[in-house]
């Protein structure tokens, strides 16, 4: 009777342990798109929307929010969310941007709302803090770490969040020289992370730099012969700020869209280009969407592989708080417009978009 009463106690401390301790399950919410109001970036010349800064999801059926799962207002007045990606069922990563203090972090985020999150990693050496690294995009790599674009390099995580370099640089640092360009350092707006551990940034200064370049090497950028190939923006004046992959039906291929912003408004729109994994090639300029009345100030972009659908953010005052919805025609490489009105309209959350994906 003894052994039972030490048994039954054991139990009830350890329940009561578990319940003090902060939760944040797995349980899946079902298919969404997740977005991350923050500080976007729209391109030059253009104002972006001031944002609500806060985290939500979007019913993939009715373009309606479905819920806020983060409001980074009752945190700390200077977070801006940037960019968001899965990392389990119940769970998302949030790239955290604050120009006030410098303090970036990645957080953990509960999907099912309540502002339930826990600090994921907080690396003054890799989120620097100083002004000029101002992180802006985050994707998932093929090896289960993380790739971050902070203006003036692009950082690689591992998967056990260790700092992955090159030398006793930044994975991607001040790539000059070649196809690199000359000054490929300063305002990298996106990045793109490829199926074979390749690399794809883009980069939004003064022509000749407003260039999509391909790092042909998974381990970095090493030298300017890493810059395998590269493509201009469409015009000088115009500048790109989001990007997103579709992998081809051939193996080791694939299409990149980007989205090209500029304060001329007959130079905003979106173009696919035909990408070599194995070469390291981007070739094939073809512009596959116009309409300024439909995308403007264009401030993020994702790819939905289930259903082939790909979400547009606009993030400018001249034509913002809307989402548009695509298909893609792979052998035309152009997008069309899914139905005549936005696929999510004006709302408090999608201001300023900084950051898209859709998840489970």
């Amino acid at each position: 009777m003894k052994n039972f009463r030490s048994l039954t106690l054991l139990v009830i401390l350890s329940l009561g342990l578990g319940a003090c301790e902060q939760q944040i399950d797995s349980a899946s919410v079902g298919r969404r798109l997740y977005v991350t109001s923050g500080s976007c970036y729209v391109g030059s010349g253009l104002t972006a929307e001031t944002p609500s800064r806060t985290v939500s999801a979007i019913d993939l059926e009715t373009g309606v929010i479905d819920e806020v799962l983060m409001d980074y207002n009752t945190v700390n007045s200077a977070d801006r969310p940037q960019s968001v990606v899965q990392v389990d069922d119940g769970n998302l990563l949030v790239l955290v941007e604050n120009g006030t203090s410098y303090a970036r972090r990645i957080d953990l985020v509960k999907k099912k709302g309540d502002n339930q999150f826990s600090t994921y990693l907080s690396d003054s050496t890799i989120l620097t803090t100083t002004n000029v690294h101002v992180v802006r995009n985050m994707v998932r790599t093929a090896d289960g770490g993380l790739l971050i674009s902070k203006s003036v390099a692009s950082e690689k995580i591992s998967s056990s969040k260790g700092r992955v370099t090159v030398g006793a640089n930044a994975f991607i640092n001040a790539p000059t020289g070649g196809s690199c360009g000359t000054t490929n350092n300063t305002l990298v707006s996106a990045v793109v992370a490829l199926p074979n551990s390749k690399y794809i940034f883009a980069h939004a200064a003064a022509s000749p730099n407003n260039r999509v370049v391909f790092i042909n090497n998974v381990n970095g950028y090493s030298t300017n012969a890493d810059c395998s190939s590269a493509v201009s923006a469409p015009a000088t004046t115009t500048f790109p700020t989001a990007m997103a992959y579709i992998p081809a039906a051939t193996a080791n291929t694939g299409y990149l869209l980007v989205s090209y912003s500029s304060s001329t408004a007959a130079q905003d729109y979106i173009y696919a280009y035909d990408v070599n994994e194995t070469t390291g090639a981007i070739t094939g300029a073809t512009k596959a969407y116009e309409n300024t009345s439909v995308v403007r100030g264009m401030s993020a972009m994702t790819y939905d592989s289930s259903s082939g659908a790909v979400y547009v953010a606009n993030g400018a005052t001249v034509l913002a708080n809307s989402i548009e919805k695509f298909t893609f025609d792979t052998t035309t490489k152009t997008l069309t417009r899914s139905g005549s009105v936005p696929f999510s309209g004006t709302s408090l959350y999608t201001k300023c978009i900084s950051g898209m994906t859709v998840a489970d």
